[in-house]
């Protein structure tokens, strides 16, 4: 399988063109990866203005509204300064990156939270966003373990009818 250089989407071995994103894909002896600018400006070209936000949010933090007019003020040619999103120094990244290799990812939220005044959501794909920059791999949550609790709480609520 390769990636493609643009999307990231997996593709069988000798295809010509990405079956996602439609871009060439290069030969094997010739890949090379383009840069994150590279990536953003072919999204641009290419008109797929979703990608490139998440792109965006995935390599700076940015929320959701502060990717978007990102990539609005890119696509009108402006010059948009790149790194962690207003509000949060290195010190904080570091901190951040600290609890997140700790296991601690709700902790990482919090002081993202904390120190930008970003809402959930938006903090936790900028926590997620750096994690994935730096290859911390974090832990899924699920819901099997809230959905067993339901189902035996329900299994003995019916035991405790029947027996009444």
């Amino acid at each position: 399988m390769s990636r493609c250089p643009f999307c990231d989407c997996e593709n069988p071995d000798g295809t010509k063109t990405c079956r996602n994103c439609r871009a060439e894909l290069p030969d094997a002896e010739q890949t090379v990866v383009p840069s994150d600018d590279e990536k953003l400006a072919e999204l641009l070209r290419r008109g797929e203005k979703i990608g490139a936000v998440k792109l965006y949010r995935r390599r700076t933090g940015a929320g959701l509204k502060e990717a978007v007019d990102a990539v609005e003020a890119m696509q009108r040619g402006a010059q948009v300064p790149d790194g962690p999103p207003a509000g949060t120094q290195a010190a904080d990244t570091q901190e951040i990156v600290s609890l997140l290799e700790q296991g601690k990812k709700i902790a990482a939220i919090k002081l993202y939270r904390d120190r930008t005044g970003a809402g959930l959501a938006n903090a936790k794909a900028a926590v997620e966003a750096i994690a994935s920059e730096r290859g911390i791999q974090l832990p899924q949550s699920g819901c099997a373990a809230a959905v067993l609790a339901c189902v035996l709480i329900g299994l003995l609520t019916a035991r405790i009818i029947k027996w009444l």
